[in-house]
């Protein structure tokens, strides 16, 4: 079940200016509002008690009263204690909590589909994601799968120039606005390939032009406290979407057969 700072970053990109900065600060402060007033907030924030209360509107909360309600089930309790390992341990599984409810295996499972009729699986990610592209392409190539990885605009814009209707483009965006991406991704629609992004928010240029999306969870929320994996969420991702793809016999097969063959090679 989503959230309430699910539904957040989902129509983070439908906000207004003024929601967008009432959104900022309930996913850094979300824990210091449980017991805020409304006037108390808007002066904090410096915005109007209205503009708070067509944000909490815009999100799903029928007025701010129900929007704390809300928030107090999606905060949790932090310890007290300063154990990094404590914080981290409890970050990831909320990162892991937040993923599962904002996409259903049955979309995963789709997108699984898809790349087993796929000709060829082309991915596309700059920076850490296209980190995490080269990532899923290392896995899937070692089922035998026809992948490649693309991780400059050049790449992209050259790979999405020769797809067909029967190839299948993995788009990995969190932000679902990069440009190099979205441009790649135009292209290849323009080409009949299907495209399955992987990123953070909804009703972004790269869902819009997305035939399947995979949402994943922002780490955006956490990161006052301290440095952690922005690909968490996505990597996490990856990981349904190889094992979904190890309960085929054949593919599982190949895999084994790779880790034999590395073994043999360590061997020589």
């Amino acid at each position: 079940m989503q959230t309430i700072l699910d539904k957040i970053q989902l129509k983070y990109h439908t906000l207004s200016k003024t929601e967008k900065k009432i959104a900022n600060y309930v996913m850094t402060h979300n824990q210091e509002l449980l017991n805020i007033h409304i006037k108390e907030l808007a002066k904090q924030i410096e915005v109007s008690d209205a503009a708070i209360t067509r944000f909490c509107k815009k999100i799903g909360a029928a007025n701010f009263v129900e929007f704390k309600i809300l928030l107090r089930d999606a905060v949790k309790e932090t310890s007290t204690a300063h154990n990094a390992i404590t914080s981290v341990n409890s970050i990831y599984e909320s990162v892991i909590q937040s993923t599962n409810s904002l996409t259903k295996m049955e979309t995963y499972q789709e997108a699984i589909n898809w790349i087993l009729k796929a000709n060829k699986v082309h991915v596309f990610g700059l920076g850490s994601s296209g980190l995490s592209g080269e990532e899923l392409k290392f896995r899937l190539s070692r089922m035998g799968l026809n992948i490649n990885a693309y991780v400059d605009s050049h790449s992209m814009i050259i790979a999405s120039s020769i797809l067909t209707s029967k190839d299948v483009v993995i788009a990995i965006s969190s932000s679902g606005q990069t440009k190099e991406i979205l441009e790649a991704i135009e292209l290849a629609k323009r080409k009949k390939a299907s495209v399955i992004s992987i990123t953070n928010y909804s009703e972004t240029p790269l869902t819009k032009n997305s035939d399947l999306a995979l949402y994943t969870s922002s780490i955006n929320r956490y990161q006052a406290l301290g440095f952690l994996n922005s690909q968490l969420s996505i990597l996490y991702s990856l990981d349904i979407l190889s094992m979904l793809l190890a309960e085929n016999e054949t593919y599982m097969k190949a895999y084994q057969e790779t880790l034999h063959a590395l073994d043999e090679y360590k061997k020589i």
